[in-house]
């Protein structure tokens, strides 16, 4: 009961708009023997960190400045030309249809949620390794809000569109979560999520 009350008062809390981001693009219009380049700023003139395949997809874009898409790569925020990425069909996260991976520090933990499967996975220093967990309830968002919870055995996930940092690297991400465990004190945890593992 203080889980679902929990759940509502977050929920409600939330900014009541819509966000597509993070969602799933393939590169477009780059010739087969070209690249797209990934940038350190959002300006042509900017150093090039990385480079992205004129057929890839599955590219995570956590959020867009402007004319550029921010992308991922090796450890770092890097900016594409939004101009060659399109979405790619599928749900939006908020709907909990599709896989999502969060991590977070003070302590370290990461979380892996396959809704296909209702199952989780939640390690911790003390259990690197964990056994699936099965995925209690899911409560999707809609296109009033962009947030989304999942009940575990260990406690409740809330998550919502947010731009996060995981105070560790120079990464991106488009989700923000807490994660209430209900054996320990009612630890909280905070971290960010993708839709790409790692």
């Amino acid at each position: 009961m203080i889980r679902t009350v929990l759940l509502w008062l977050l929920l409600l809390c939330a900014p009541l708009r819509a966000e597509e981001l993070p969602a799933l693009y393939s590169v477009t219009g780059v010739a087969a023997d070209d690249v797209l380049n990934l940038r350190e700023r959002p300006d042509s003139g900017s150093a090039i960190i990385g480079r992205l395949a004129p057929d890839a997809s599955g590219v995570e874009v956590a959020a867009f400045a402007d004319d550029w898409a921010v992308i991922n790569v090796d450890g770092v925020a890097a900016y594409a030309a939004r101009r060659f990425l399109t979405r790619e069909d599928g749900p939006d996260w908020a709907s909990l249809q599709r896989p999502i991976f969060c991590s977070g520090t003070e302590p370290f933990w990461s979380l892996a949620l396959d809704p296909s499967t209702a199952s989780a996975r939640f390690s911790t220093p003390g259990q690197p390794d964990p056994k699936p967990l099965a995925i209690d309830d899911l409560w999707s968002g809609n296109a009033w809000t962009a947030s989304a919870a999942v009940s575990l055995p260990v406690g409740l996930a809330v998550l919502r569109r947010q731009d996060c940092s995981d105070g560790m690297s120079d990464q991106q991400f488009g989700i923000a979560v807490d994660v209430f465990l209900q054996d320990s004190d009612g630890l909280r945890l905070v971290g960010c999520c993708g839709l790409s593992p790692g």
